[in-house]
């Protein structure tokens, strides 16, 4: 039982060094996928009035999720043979 309790403290920790994506590498690695980024903009308000909008990658939705089928890679072109 002790063992289970240390493992799964560890996965917390672990869970929480990983690197978060800048809102340009989340888009890049979206259009990649071939989908869209929604972006999360929050904004802190307080007393002396609200602080400037801050804008955080979300999830990527794919065009799989809408029926969409996305167009196949393209080949790069073959070279001539000598």
């Amino acid at each position: 039982m002790k063992h289970a309790a240390v493992a799964l403290l560890g996965a917390f920790v672990l869970a929480g060094c990983q690197h978060k994506l800048s809102l340009e590498e989340a888009q890049e690695l979206c259009e990649k996928q071939g989908g869209f980024l929604v972006v999360i903009y929050t904004q802190k308000i307080t007393a002396s009035g609200p602080d400037d909008r801050v804008a955080n990658p979300g999830d990527c939705i794919g065009t799989d999720k809408y029926g969409i089928a996305t167009p196949p890679a393209e080949a790069p072109p073959a070279s001539p043979a000598k």
